[in-house]
């Protein structure tokens, strides 16, 4: 692309980055900047040159953080249809021209844009796919598998048959904004955070949104399919918030020699809430012997509870 036009881009770029929370920095050339957000360190470079989009692919790029080095991710941002990359995650115009779209809305309703840095084929936040049982090869955005089979059926303790599952989540943002009165009480409500509901049976859960990966799942697992929809999820959700939110205030009042007490509930409206939503799979190992066992294969803890609601966990 001609130096007038990566210019351009290069500015759209961090513009997106921005609204999606990034601190982002001028980078030396040939790359074009730098990004970095929480655990998240990333490199972008604009071009439509083959030769320099393939030695960016190729070169491995770490940051020092204290006595560690991390490695960097790499975004290639390219009009150029005939490059492709295994190594980078590659924006091409349509992905450009959306997350550009999804930057604007974002700053216009005061929002931090919910970006999937994984090379998505879907990368729309407002839709999900019913993604059948696969035998690999596809991509669906999910936590890193850090515990592996061996390991899995060890920690469950009992023989038997080990079978890799993604179990879909919700994961959200959300922002809100207002406040409560009752005569001299005033709660203020002004938050913002960040979790996952699952999509199947309604339970909330912790997740940290930078691990999330979009990489090819391994062959023979099941993917379980959500049943509960976007619409769905965002009133459950926001009763959830609401709910956790709500505070009981006490009011006393003097009338003579006698001392009364007023309790009431004040909580935040759902006009208060600003809410993004975006599809994410947990791993899990299911262990079938004479009982069956799941193990969080992120985390590798034992789950008490089923992450569905078609198995019974002993």
């Amino acid at each position: 692309m001609e130096q007038r036009t990566r210019e351009k881009v290069s500015k759209a770029v961090s513009d997106i980055l921005k609204s999606a929370g990034f601190d982002v920095h001028h980078a030396s050339p040939p790359l074009d900047m730098s990004a970095i957000r929480n655990t998240t360190y990333l490199l972008v470079m604009c071009t439509d040159d083959p030769d320099e989009a393939f030695k960016y692919s190729e070169t491995e790029y770490t940051i020092r953080v204290g006595q560690e080095e991390e490695i960097c991710d790499k975004l290639l941002v390219t009009f150029n249809p005939s490059i492709h990359s295994d190594n980078c995650i590659v924006w091409y115009p349509e992905e450009f021209a959306l997350y550009a779209g999804e930057a604007v809305l974002a700053r216009v309703l005061g929002k931090t844009l919910l970006l999937p840095l994984d090379g998505s084929e879907d990368p729309s936040p407002y839709t999900v796919k019913n993604v059948p049982e696969s035998d690999g090869g596809v991509r669906i955005p999910h936590l890193p598998l850090r515990i592996h089979r061996d390991e899995a059926e060890e920690k469950a303790g009992i023989p038997g048959v080990a079978t890799l599952r993604f179990i879909p989540y919700w994961l959200f943002r959300y922002t809100c904004r207002g406040d409560a009165a009752y005569k001299d009480q005033n709660i203020n409500f002004d938050c913002s955070g960040s979790g996952a509901v699952n999509a199947i049976n309604s339970a909330f859960t912790d997740i940290d949104a930078d691990s999330v990966t979009r990489r090819e799942i391994p062959k023979g697992s099941d993917i379980s399919k959500p049943t509960i929809s976007h619409e769905d999820a965002e009133k459950i959700i926001l009763d959830h918030l609401i709910q956790s939110m709500t505070k009981r205030v006490r009011l006393r009042q003097v009338k003579g020699d006698a001392i009364f007490y007023e309790e009431k509930n004040l909580s935040p409206d759902r006009e208060n809430f600003s809410l993004e939503l975006r599809e994410l799979y947990i791993p899990v190992w299911q262990i079938k012997g004479k009982k069956i066992v799941e193990i969080n294969a992120n985390s590798g803890q034992k789950l008490v509870e089923p992450l569905d609601d078609g198995v019974e966990v002993l």
